[in-house]
């Protein structure tokens, strides 16, 4: 560590980056490159790939309604498709199923990634069959936060084993969401990321110049 302690300007810069880097961390539940669709029915379950789940499989539904309408589940390219037809006020369900993950220890709530959605659609979560989130509307975010502590029992996520999202809407409402992941909400208050800031500026006022030869002395 001598190269700290010749350099004391790295010290917040790592502490920064450290910090900034948690605030950013996720867990990926599904990216959605594994093809799978369904049209009217239930399809499933299937081994996904894309995700930091061990052993997790995905089951799609596709309810029409009427019967004689068409709703449509169709995961392909890194997106969740949902499609109704003019006449349908369908429902879609995607279920998964893993090995039991204590997801509090690397995050606090689930964050969608919203592509297009009809206004007046509204999003369910089931938490191994019992820890609820109840049907909440979007709003047209693009990105939309759900955090544990929303849920009806949050202790579940101690040791999560399956997930159900249900989607609803008003008639022929269509939806795209991008990978869905799990990720911590923790970000730095902005008081310290000020004093961080605050305290580089500081340094580099009376450091700058000795980085600066150190740099030199070993690039010769």
């Amino acid at each position: 560590m001598n190269w700290l302690k010749r350099n004391p300007l790295l010290v917040p810069l790592l502490a920064l980056a450290v910090v900034m880097g948690d605030a950013q961390a996720a867990v990926l539940i599904d990216d959605f490159t594994m093809a799978q669709s369904v049209l009217n029915g239930t399809t499933g379950p299937v081994a996904v790939t894309g995700t930091q789940l061990n052993n997790l499989t995905r089951t799609i539904t596709a309810n029409a309604s009427p019967d004689d309408a068409e709703t449509e589940v169709r995961i392909k390219n890194g997106f969740l498709n949902i499609l109704n037809d003019s006449d349908s006020t369908g429902t879609a369900s995607i279920f998964y199923s893993f090995d039991a993950i204590n997801l509090t220890s690397m995050a606090d709530g689930f964050l969608f990634n919203i592509d297009f959605i009809d206004l007046s659609s509204e999003i369910e979560l089931i938490a191994n069959g019992t820890s609820v989130f109840g049907f909440a509307n979007l709003g047209g975010h693009s990105l939309y936060e759900i955090g544990f502590a929303q849920f009806s029992s949050p202790d579940a996520f101690n040791n999560l084993t399956s997930l159900r999202l249900n989607v609803r809407g008003a008639q022929s409402w269509d939806a795209r969401f991008g990978p869905l992941t799990a990720a911590s909400n923790s970000v730095p208050e902005p008081s310290t990321l000020f004093l961080l800031t605050l305290g580089l500026a500081a340094l580099g006022r009376s450091r700058f110049c000795r980085v600066v030869m150190n740099a030199a002395k070993l690039a010769d």
